[in-house]
C-alpha cells in the first residue's frame, strides 16, 4: 500500500536553500544588469554552454546549468520553474541523502548532463543546440532521484494528480521525448540535457548503481585486510609442543629436558 505524500509547504535545508537563493540571485543579477544597467551581456555569454567547450573553454561545463535565461519571453518562468521543482522535490531528497550528498549529486547531475549534450549532440546534428543553459537537468535529476528513493510514496502532480514514483519518471520521460519529437528547443536548455539529468538522477541518487557498487568493492577490500589480519596472527603464534605428563601408574614418563 503506498503512502500519501501531501503537499502543504515542505521545509527545505540549508544546502537547498542555499541552491534555490544561489539560483535566483545570479538570475537577478543578470536581469537587472541586462534588462536596465545596461550591461552587453559578455560574461553571461561567457558561462553558457557552447561549442567553445571543443576549443578548450571548458569551464562552460562547470557554469552552463547555473544561469537562465535573464530576458525575453520565459525568462521569469524559466527560473521560477526550476526552483518549484527543486523545492517540491528536492527538500525530502536532501533530509534522505544529507546536506553535502545532496549539493554533490547536483552538482554531478549538472556536469553530467553538459557532456551528454555535447556528446550526444555532436553525434547527432538535429539534437544539437548552441548556446544551452539552465537547470532543466538538476530538476529532473532531482525527480528521478526522488522516486526512486521514495517509491512507497505519491506525489501530487500539479498539486492535484496523485502520482507513484514510477508514474513521475514516466510523466517526466514523455515531456522530454515530446520536446524532441518537436525539436523544440527554444527555452535553450538542450533537448539532450533533460535526459542527461533523467540518467545521472539513476546513477547518482540514493539507489546509484555506481553507489551499491562501491560499497560492494568496499566491503570486499575490508573482508580482505580482515583475512590478512588473521593470517598474520595465526603466523605470529609460537610453535607449540606437546609434553607428556607424568603418570604413575605404568604411563611413559615425562620429559624431564622440557620442564623447569
Amino acid at each position: 500500500m503506498q503512502e500519501q505524500l501531501t503537499f502543504g509547504l515542505p521545509k527545505p535545508g540549508k544546502a537547498l536553500i542555499g541552491v534555490m537563493v544561489f539560483l535566483g540571485a545570479v538570475w537577478l543579477m543578470f536581469a537587472v544588469g541586462l534588462n536596465w544597467a545596461g550591461a552587453d551581456g559578455t560574461v553571461f555569454s561567457w558561462l553558457v554552454g557552447s561549442d567553445e567547450i571543443f576549443h578548450g573553454q571548458v569551464w562552460r561545463l562547470f557554469t552552463n546549468f547555473l544561469v537562465h535565461q535573464p530576458t525575453g519571453p520565459g525568462s521569469v518562468s524559466h527560473i521560477l520553474m526550476t526552483i518549484a521543482g527543486l523545492y517540491f522535490l528536492g527538500t525530502s531528497l536532501e533530509t534522505k541523502m544529507g546536506p553535502r550528498g545532496f549539493l554533490t549529486f547536483l552538482y554531478l547531475s549538472g556536469l553530467f548532463a553538459s557532456v551528454m549534450q555535447l556528446v550526444v549532440g555532436a553525434i547527432i546534428p538535429q539534437l544539437h543546440t548552441s548556446p544551452f543553459y539552465g537547470g532543466i537537468a538538476l530538476v529532473d535529476a532531482v525527480a528521478v532521484g526522488w522516486a526512486l528513493a521514495f517509491k512507497n510514496q505519491q506525489v501530487r502532480l500539479f498539486f492535484v494528480l496523485p502520482i507513484s514514483g514510477r508514474g513521475l519518471i514516466l510523466f517526466v520521460l514523455a515531456i522530454n521525448i515530446l520536446y524532441i519529437v518537436g525539436l523544440d528547443s527554444t527555452n535553450h536548455e538542450g533537448l539532450v540535457t533533460p535526459f542527461g539529468g533523467m540518467l545521472a538522477g539513476w546513477l547518482f541518487g540514493v539507489e546509484s548503481p555506481l553507489r551499491r557498487f562501491y560499497l560492494q568493492w568496499r566491503f570486499k577490500r575490508l573482508q580482505a585486510k580482515s583475512q590478512a589480519l588473521r593470517g598474520v596472527r595465526t603466523q605470529n603464534l609460537p610453535n607449540l609442543r606437546v609434553i607428556r605428563g607424568g603418570g604413575s601408574s605404568g604411563g611413559s614418563k615425562p620429559d624431564k629436558s622440557m620442564m623447569n
